[in-house]
């Protein structure tokens, strides 16, 4: 189940401060793997990836697993004029982590990245999509 910030339900060992999270039991290589193909199969764009694991410093472990996906979805759509669209675009930040020999799979909530004149409706599908990738991570189909 996702776990979230707000809510606070699932049965995951893993817990982070922000947006939701999902673990792997799989382990970090399955969980890049299933990432990836959610993220797309929801119409996400990864724009880059850093692989961070190395950096984190001594106290993390320096073979740790550690990727970090800067996502953006376009799950809204704007009419600007006659014959003129422009999406609607969320910063959607996923992490990958190594967790013993599980991954933890983690994401900023799109609403904490919403601005003030974004239209709910936008953010709610943003968040559901999110939703929906982090389900499919966390039980492929």
């Amino acid at each position: 189940m996702v776990e979230s910030k707000d809510e606070g339900v699932g049965n995951n060992e893993a817990t982070v401060s922000y947006g939701f999270s999902v673990r792997v039991p799989e382990g970090y290589d399955e969980a890049v793997i299933r990432t990836r193909l959610a993220l797309r199969r929801e119409g996400f764009s990864v724009l880059t990836e850093s692989h961070v694991g190395g950096l984190l410093g001594a106290e993390a472990g320096a073979e740790r697993q550690y990727l970090f996906m800067g996502a953006l979805s376009s799950v809204a759509h704007k009419e600007i004029g006659s014959d003129l669209q422009v999406a609607v675009h969320f910063p959607c930040n996923v992490v990958v982590q190594e967790s013993g020999s599980a991954a933890l799979v983690a994401a900023l909530d799109p609403a904490d990245e919403a601005g003030a004149d974004t239209p709910a409706e936008s953010v709610a599908a943003a968040r559901a999509a999110l939703a929906r990738v982090l389900s499919s991570v966390e039980e492929p189909q």
